[in-house]
């Protein structure tokens, strides 16, 4: 009862979808419980601004974070800052399954400094875009139920975000997530030095030059040269690990830089953003912006400084 008490204190929702500072609830908390897909569903390379738990169920999946890469297991949870470009490619031909929750951390900091636990979001500072592995004590158990909870609470009114009691319960669900998350973070099991193929390590290395020099101008035959293989080798091999092209990752680089750049940094000017970021002309980084984003640099900018 305590707790409850504590988390009606720090309602942002009272009897209005948007909290004090306009923003709809989807900007707070996103969840889905176990989604399935199979086939030729694209998982194109995202970012965003909330933290994530993503808890990987079945399939066959790698998951590219950053220049990292990990080959999944069933029960496998990451955590991620969400800024971080990141993208699952799953295998075609078998179902995949995961479970994921998408949260700001403004919406919950209020809770856990009544409560003195801050720490609690910790992990997703100091180990971000991690993989737990291992095993525990029923933590992941009460992660995957605490999810099963929301996701039921969030479809049971398409109203819930007008019912502050509504918003209670869902903030103690994702506080039960983030304890079992914090204690598994605590017991080693991030980072693991999971053994990797040679052809997993050759792909990290492309991302992780590409992570390195996508500012600059960069092509197959810079990268060919510099890691020492073959450019028909490593494109396909990026292609198959990753589940896109080497040249689309370098462009998808681009194109999150110039979105941040855009949110942060309101008095640059388009073109300086476009030519910072590795764009070589103002007018093909206006086609591919709009063309990815569906707005133009301009519209994104002014949607994100309304916010």
């Amino acid at each position: 009862m305590e707790v409850m008490k504590i988390v009606q204190k720090t309602l942002l929702y009272k009897v209005s979808p948007f909290n004090t500072r306009g923003e709809k609830m989807e900007e707070w908390l996103r969840l889905n419980y176990r989604m399935k897909s199979v086939g030729e569903q694209d998982f194109a390379f995202h970012s965003h601004a909330q933290y994530e738990v993503y808890f990987f169920h079945r399939g066959d999946c790698k998951y590219l974070i950053h220049h990292s890469i990990y080959e999944l297991q069933p029960g496998d949870i990451i955590i991620m800052d969400g800024l971080t470009a990141h993208r699952a490619n799953p295998s075609k031909f078998e179902m995949y399954e995961r479970s994921v929750v998408h949260f700001s951390p403004d919406w919950m900091i209020p809770v856990l400094e009544e409560l003195r636990m801050p720490e609690l979001l910790s992990p997703f500072k100091e180990m971000s875009n991690c993989l737990l592995r291992g095993q525990d004590e029923g933590e992941r158990e009460l992660i995957l139920q605490s999810i099963k909870a929301m996701d039921q609470l969030a479809n049971k009114d398409s109203t819930f975000m007008m019912k502050p009691e509504i918003e209670v319960e869902l903030k103690i669900l994702l506080l039960t997530i983030l304890m079992q998350i914090y204690k598994l973070s605590k017991r080693e099991n991030q980072q693991l030095a999971m053994p990797k193929s040679e052809k997993v390590v050759h792909v990290e290395n492309i991302a992780h030059f590409i992570q390195d020099h996508f500012k600059n101008s960069i092509s197959l035959e810079d990268i060919s040269s510099e890691l020492n293989l073959s450019k028909f080798y490593l494109s396909r091999i990026f292609k198959e690990v990753t589940g896109t092209t080497v040249m689309d990752y370098v462009m998808t680089c681009r194109l999150n830089q110039v979105k941040f750049d855009l949110e942060m940094y309101p008095d640059r000017t388009l073109m300086e953003v476009a030519t910072e970021s590795g764009f070589e002309s103002q007018a093909h980084f206006s086609r591919f912006f709009k063309q990815r984003v569906g707005l133009t640099p301009s519209e994104y900018r002014k949607q994100k400084l309304k916010l």
